[in-house]
């Protein structure tokens, strides 16, 4: 019988390791809304996403084409269509972001401690509002989405948002009632 005020995160951390590795203690998870498994299960299709893209990208860089790799990777042609897409007009395939960084930790395929080196000289770049109701993202929404989750620890965020307080952010765009509106 089940304790009705546990989470149900005790017997998670003891019993799922991540991805077949040693998985780091992640005790501090103190997210009520999801359980570990639930969030890892996020990560991984998350991470699958970034993975599957890069692996595209590989095989179409290879020379096969687009119906090749769609067999090899299992993917839909829709998919290996867009990757080429991406590739033509010289943009970056998945980029690594700090989302990754922190999935990729969750999931015991990086440790803590390499996280929290990348992280702490991450080039950041902050969201801003666009408009009336539009939200242009950054990368710093990753670290502070991930933690109200609970994929970081409070201590963890803590020492990133004192690396990026002191940084320069963008302003947001000035709403219809304030001076300086103009329609667009």
């Amino acid at each position: 019988m089940s304790n009705p005020e546990s989470t149900g995160h005790s017997a998670d951390l003891e019993s799922s390791p991540a991805s077949g590795s040693e998985s780091e203690d992640l005790s501090w998870v103190k997210n009520s809304r999801f359980t570990i498994e639930e969030m890892r299960e996020t990560a991984a299709e998350v991470l699958a996403r970034f993975d599957r893209d890069r692996e595209i990208q590989h095989l179409l860089r290879q020379g096969l084409t687009p119906q090749q790799v769609a067999e090899r990777t299992g993917s839909e042609p829709r998919f290996v269509a867009h990757v080429g897409q991406q590739m033509q007009r010289g943009e970056l395939v998945r980029p690594e972001t700090p989302e990754e960084l922190i999935f990729r930790r969750f999931l015991g395929q990086i440790s803590s401690q390499e996280m929290m080196d990348r992280l702490r000289t991450w080039p950041y770049t902050f969201g801003r509002l666009r408009g009336y109701d539009g939200y242009e993202r950054g990368s710093w929404d990753d670290v502070d989405g991930l933690h109200g989750l609970g994929y970081l620890s409070d201590q963890e965020y803590t020492e990133l948002r004192a690396i990026t307080d002191p940084m320069p952010k963008p302003p947001d765009d000035p709403m219809p009632w304030e001076k300086g509106w103009q329609p667009q």
